[in-house]
């Protein structure tokens, strides 16, 4: 039963060890593949981008949520690119006026006639450059534009993602767990060693005793000597040798 259930815990300590090494290698990829502080992540020419708000969420089929992952396809050399109204594009925006970038995927809501680009979220009750509006994003051109969003997503990760991506997620979800997992690595190989070299003194003592034509009681009592001299305790004759002078004084005084 120990076996089974030590066996069932290496595989799941290996499943958890793969997963933890997939997303660290993702996360790793989106953080070195982003170009400055406005550029997408870019793996193999799609861009996960997490869902921040729920400016999108609708009954079209190309609509999201907040917290969803979309899979948006980067865009290369937007100055050649065509986009028209109705398109889904990813662009970066100062959202929280904070200095800080956010990528905001909304639809093409206008493009006028000297090329500006007008954006509105499906949820939204007006276009982003609305002056009305409490954050109003500038207009765009070509060049602003970083992906296009086609409708495949993953409903949930963005939220996960978005969260592993800061400082806290990051060292708890990913570098302790793999801290923790290479000092766990070399525990193993110690042991491992120790068991190797123990396993193999033993083989040298008994190719020792081989030769020395033992008997298979004494190869017993020597591989017994050995191991608990490996473990620093004493050996049971040795225990047996030491108290035999008590014993004989005893049964001298004894007869007396």
């Amino acid at each position: 039963m120990k076996k089974v259930l030590s066996k069932i815990l290496k595989i799941v300590v290996d499943v958890l060890i793969v997963a933890i090494l997939i997303i660290s290698i993702l996360i790793l990829t989106i953080a070195l593949t982003t170009r400055g502080n406005e550029g997408v992540p870019n793996v193999f020419g799609k861009a996960p981008i997490g869902v921040l708000t729920d400016s999108m969420k609708g009954d079209k089929p190309d609509d999201f949520n907040a917290g969803d992952m979309l899979i948006c396809d980067v865009v290369d050399n937007p100055v050649e690119a065509t986009f028209k109204v109705g398109d889904v594009v990813t662009f970066a925006a100062d959202v929280d006026k904070n200095g800080e970038r956010d990528y905001v995927t909304h639809r093409i809501y206008k493009i006028k006639k000297d090329g500006k680009i007008l954006t509105k979220g499906d949820n939204n009750e007006t276009y982003d450059q609305d002056s009305k509006n409490a954050v109003v994003f500038p207009e765009l051109v070509k060049t602003d534009i970083l992906a296009v969003y086609h409708g495949t997503k993953i409903d949930g990760l963005g939220g996960v993602l978005n969260y592993l991506q800061t400082p806290t997620g990051f060292f708890l979800w990913i570098l302790l767990p793999m801290i923790i997992f290479f000092l766990f690595q070399a525990v193993r190989v110690v042991i491992n060693a120790m068991a190797y070299s123990k396993e193999k003194g033993i083989l040298k003592a008994q190719e020792a005793m081989e030769k020395a034509g033992l008997t298979e009681e004494q190869k017993q009592r020597a591989i017994a000597e050995y191991l608990a001299a490996q473990e620093g305790k004493t050996p049971p004759e040795a225990d047996e040798t030491k108290d035999a002078p008590e014993a004989e004084a005893q049964s001298e005084s004894d007869d007396a």
